[in-house]
């Protein structure tokens, strides 16, 4: 049956992400579109995925991996860039965070399928199908690693903590723009995705800065140490 070809679960993901990526509103993305958009029987969704959820959550999955890459590949010529020493904060973070940043204000990337995806995930009957998905930390912690390196005045602890807040900044750009023009009050040039990504590096970037010390504190060491002066 021309349906359950060993190429139909590729031609419906690419299909289901076309259709995501076109659709006005989340009750638009039917099997019945999906299917036809793949030339594929509406069968073919429940036999190779079980579900329109299952087959929502691989569409995520897929375009997840994507966007991982490209955060790798940036971090990779981040650290070549830098050898033999560590990386700069700025380029560090702007591997961790741009990407994301680029592909939301960029519909051809494919991003609408996130949001799809954490609507799906809120109005699921069967939230451990999510959980490996929202669960791995684990390329964030490479980056851990690097802006430790990178950052050594804090803790890994203290590193994780700021990266969740950078990835806090990332989210709020693709995902509540609003907020942060009425918090700013100014608009997010949209038309300039890379301003908008330097401005968010930027803003991330301060979270890694070395602490300063206090003034008063470093009066106080200019005078000890003036006490003990021979």
């Amino acid at each position: 049956m021309d349906g359950f070809q060993s190429d139909t679960p590729a031609r419906l993901i690419d299909a289901a992400e076309h259709v995501i990526c076109h659709a006005s509103g989340f009750s638009e993305v039917t099997v019945r579109r999906i299917a036809a958009r793949a030339g594929a029987p509406v069968s073919a969704i429940s036999y190779h995925f079980g579900s329109l959820e299952e087959l929502g959550i691989a569409v995520a999955t897929r375009l997840y991996r994507r966007l991982n890459a490209a955060r790798l590949t940036e971090l990779q010529r981040a650290l070549d860039r830098a050898q033999p020493g560590p990386a700069r904060i700025e380029d560090l973070v702007s591997a961790l965070i741009a990407p994301s940043i680029r592909w939301s204000l960029d519909r051809s990337s494919g991003y609408p399928v996130f949001d799809y995806f954490n609507r799906m995930r809120i109005m699921t009957a069967r939230p451990e199908r999510f959980a490996g998905f929202v669960s791995s930390v684990e390329h964030h912690r490479i980056f851990a690693d690097h802006l430790h390196r990178a950052a050594p005045w804090f803790s890994e602890r203290e590193i994780a903590w700021r990266i969740n807040a950078a990835l806090g900044i990332r989210s709020q750009i693709t995902q509540g723009r609003s907020r942060i023009e009425l918090l700013t009050g100014a608009p997010l040039n949209q038309q300039d995705p890379e301003a908008v990504v330097r401005e968010a590096v930027r803003m991330a970037s301060a979270l890694f800065a070395r602490p300063v010390a206090p003034a008063v504190t470093r009066t106080v060491e200019r005078r000890s140490r003036a006490v003990i002066r021979p």
